[in-house]
């Protein structure tokens, strides 16, 4: 009773401190979540006014472009000319209504640059952006079908809209001051297409004229990134620093320790540019943002300093821990007393019963020894009824006896140590005699009962076993059936030597069977188990629910194994002893 007592008073008062440290530790770790949220917030702008430069960028080279090719009407000259004198331009390309390529030619591509792009043209041309591919003139600028879901492994263009409608409006308004007509003359669509070719992410700007060609030009990629990184900053303002002050140039601020950091990566997450400083750059990106069109596949991150970031106070969570360890230590050291406690008793109990056994084997040795003395001496009586009565009375008191040894052999059974194979005497047995004096025992109880009992023996020669574990496991066997087969029922039994199917060695093989109620498959593996009755019920035959436990330990100390057999032959249950026989190659178990 204290032991609980303390037990009891030891979770009253650790499951408050596991209650309050849990909760604490969850508060600090949802105040640090929302501040870093806040935080990421706050300085995504940087990502924010670094992407509308980017996006400013390539509007320039749409704007420069389109003027370039509406100064001319030759368009393989604009395109030569261009990739001479524009170093953006890294070639042109010039595609017919019906989808065949015009320009460049094979003349025109020469070198191992200009075969890379001759090689990759086919596809670039084949997924150029067609009017039907095209956002509605009518969508926002910088409208993105590249987001559209792709099958796997599939190289997809992406697509981006660059002022379409503004360019149909002006060409609309130019086709109908100079024809002098209301009616409107098909748009003039410019587009970008982002494609994949040679070392990584190649950008391509088209044009569809109003005939319904088509011009790209091929953008250099080393270019447009060197015009990317010179627009990002050298050095951003620290993040500690008042807005007053951030508009100011960077070699104002360069005594100014930024805590913060913006990466570019490539669609391969391969570092382009990295400006900023701090202390943590392998963090995971306090916060990301995709480049705009036409550069969908590249992306900002944002790290920080981790002095930004709130710290997480440890001891809410060691007070949690402590709490849990104090909560499983005493649930921990109270089963341990309380198993050991346990252990104690039980071994003192098992130290009763064998130390109880073995004084009454003494006492009840004498009794069937004066039994004995005494039947003899009345053999020298005369006949009469006292003698008569004195004989019956010695037989109840030798069947009792012999009883109550055999219940004194079992505790003694129950008690040795599991798997011990000690105590086995074995030496030559007349098998078929020993089983019928077992059975005489049990003659007058089964004829009490209107049980008739047949037996079968085949061992015409003595063999080499202990009889002791004969007896012990068909006298536990036999009580059972005196207790659960009914009235007017039947025992069988059926003694023979057999070979082992394994190792070919002899073996006694013993059937009990019986056309009892049987024993159902799901009671079947409890039959074995100590103190296990299948009945308990007060109307049930007394009994402690080990006798066949003692049955099966003396069979397996012998070497041997009993079993419940599966099908009985009579209706009931069927219980089968094998026991090997001594030989002079197979020598008794120690």
């Amino acid at each position: 009773m204290p032991r609980r007592l303390l037990l009891a008073l030891l979770l009253l008062v650790a499951a408050p401190l596991v209650l309050l440290g849990w909760l604490s530790a969850r508060s600090v770790e949802d105040s640090r979540q929302r501040a870093t949220e806040r935080l990421a917030a706050l300085l995504s702008t940087r990502l924010i006014d670094a992407d509308r430069e980017v996006g400013e960028l390539f509007d320039r080279y749409a704007d420069q472009l389109q003027a370039e090719l509406a100064e001319t009407s030759n368009i393989y000259a604009a395109l030569k000319r261009l990739r001479r004198e524009n170093p953006i331009v890294r070639q042109g390309i010039y595609v017919d209504s019906d989808g065949v390529q015009i320009f460049p030619t094979a003349a025109d591509m020469n070198g191992s640059d200009e075969a890379e792009v001759a090689a990759g043209l086919p596809g670039l041309i084949d997924a150029r952006p067609l009017p039907s591919r095209l956002p509605d003139a009518s969508d926002a600028r910088g409208s993105d079908v590249s987001r559209r879901p792709s099958l796997p492994g599939m190289i997809r263009p992406v697509v981006f809209e660059v002022a379409a409608a503004k360019a149909a409006g002006s060409a609309g308004k130019a086709a109908t001051k100079s024809a002098g007509r209301s009616q409107t003359p098909p748009p003039t669509l410019v587009a970008w297409q982002q494609w994949y070719l040679g070392d990584g992410a190649q950008i391509v700007f088209w044009k569809q004229l109003p005939d319904r060609s088509t011009v790209g030009i091929l953008l250099d990629r080393s270019r447009w990134m060197a015009d990317i990184i010179s627009l990002l900053p050298d050095q951003p303002p620290a993040a500690t620093q008042p807005p007053s002050q951030r508009s100011r140039p960077a070699s104002a601020n360069a005594d100014a320790t930024p805590l913060f950091q913006v990466s570019l990566v490539d669609e391969s997450k391969r570092l382009i540019y990295r400006w900023g400083s701090t202390d943590e750059p392998n963090r995971p990106p306090l916060a990301t943002r995709n480049v705009t069109r036409p550069l969908t596949s590249w992306q900002f991150r944002l790290h920080t300093d981790g002095d930004l970031l709130p710290d997480l106070n440890p001891w809410p969570m060691y007070l949690s821990l402590g709490g849990i360890g104090l909560v499983l230590l005493s649930i921990g050291a109270y089963v341990l007393t309380s198993v050991q406690r346990q252990m104690r008793l039980a071994q003192s109990r098992v130290s009763f019963a064998g130390q109880v056994s073995h004084e009454l084997r003494t006492p009840l040795t004498n009794i069937r020894l004066f039994t004995e003395l005494a039947e003899s001496d009345l053999a020298n009586l005369q006949e009469g009824p006292a003698k008569s009565s004195l004989v019956k009375r010695l037989q109840v008191i030798d069947h009792e006896s012999k009883r109550l040894q055999r219940l004194v052999t079992g505790v003694l059974e129950m008690i040795r140590p599991t798997g011990k194979q000690s105590g086995v005497r074995t030496r030559p047995t007349d098998v078929c005699e020993l089983i019928s004096g077992i059975i005489e025992q049990f003659r007058p109880s089964f004829a009490s009962a209107e049980i008739s009992l047949e037996s079968r023996c085949e061992c015409d020669h003595p063999i080499a076993i202990d009889p002791d574990v004969v007896e012990m496991v068909l006298v536990n066997l036999l009580s059972n059936v005196e207790k659960y087969v009914p009235q007017g029922g039947g025992c069988w039994l059926q003694t023979e030597t057999v070979a082992d199917q394994a190792t070919g060695r002899p073996q006694l093989r013993v059937l009990v069977d019986d056309d009892g109620p049987g024993i159902g498959a799901t009671d079947r593996h409890r039959v074995f188990a100590a103190f296990q009755r299948l009945d308990d019920s007060i109307s049930a035959p007394s009994g402690t629910g080990i006798g066949l436990t003692i049955a099966r330990r003396a069979a397996r100390r012998h070497g041997g194994e009993l079993a419940l057999l599966s099908k009985s032959k009579h209706g009931g249950a069927t219980f089968e002893l094998i026991l090997p026989i001594q030989t002079a190659s197979n020598p008794a178990p120690k």
